[in-house]
């Protein structure tokens, strides 16, 4: 009896050379296809991260002007300030510490500290053109400014701020143009806006200029009061005209020894 056999295919082959992947290694990458699917669009997370950062590039560029600006003004503002204080410190350069004509310093009561006479201008010393001496520009304000240093105390005020040549600074524009208004039907030159110079003059310890003379523990056999250090300080404050208040912008201090 003749029996068959039954046909069964043979399984396909790999070309030459090549080996198949095993099944797991198939569905692995499946996988990942899939995982890659899913993942083609930005999480919420990320979506708010990207858009945070974006806004702070935006921020950063909104500011960069402004700081810039406002550095800009604080050099200019230093700037003007130094300048204001190197005026006194011209003005005043040649000058000898007290009156040598009306007698300098002395006490009109002998041994009583608070008759010191000669410190400050002379009756007849009205405007900052009399002042022949240091002691004559203590108390002395060029300016507009009324909130003063803490400390300082006003004597006189007088219009500024002041130049080494003893005449009112002007106001100057951007264009290097003297401003000036109409008062009277004449163009009249205004001084600088918003500066002003405080100008303190004091006895200080020959021994320590940082500290103001004792005149509790004055000995006329030791030291003549007209033999005392004195020390000039310069204020420069500026008020612009969105402030209400003039700040010290600049604090200038020189000794003259006797």
């Amino acid at each position: 009896m003749n029996t068959k056999r039954a046909h069964i295919p043979t399984p396909a082959t790999s070309p030459p050379g090549i080996t198949p992947a095993p099944a797991h290694e198939s569905r692995r990458a499946l996988g990942g296809r899939d995982r890659a699917r899913k993942r083609s669009a930005f999480t919420l997370l990320e979506t708010m991260l990207a858009m945070t950062i974006t806004l702070v590039g935006i921020l950063a560029v909104r500011q960069a002007p402004r700081a810039f600006l406002s550095n800009t003004l604080w050099s200019s503002n230093a700037a003007s300030a130094a300048y204001l204080a190197s005026e006194v410190r011209e003005l005043t350069r040649a000058l000898p510490r007290h009156d040598r004509f009306s007698g300098g310093l002395y006490f009109t009561t002998p041994g009583d500290v608070n008759t010191l006479t000669g410190f400050g201008p002379e009756p007849n010393e009205l405007l900052p053109e009399d002042f022949d001496d240091l002691d004559d520009y203590d108390g002395a304000v060029f300016g507009d400014a009324t909130a003063l240093p803490a400390g300082f105390t006003l004597r006189n005020r007088y219009s500024g701020p002041m130049g080494a040549d003893g005449m009112v600074l002007e106001e100057v524009d951007w264009d290097a143009v003297v401003v000036t208004e109409e008062l009277d039907g004449d163009e009249e030159v205004i001084a600088m806006q918003g500066w002003t110079q405080c100008v303190s003059v004091e006895l200080v310890d020959p021994f320590d200029y940082s500290l103001p003379a004792d005149l509790d523990a004055y000995d006329a056999s030791v030291r003549g009061i007209n033999q005392y250090p004195v020390r000039v300080t310069v204020w420069i404050l500026y008020q612009n005209q969105w402030t209400e208040n003039a700040p010290a912008t600049t604090r200038v201090s020189w000794v003259v020894p006797p």
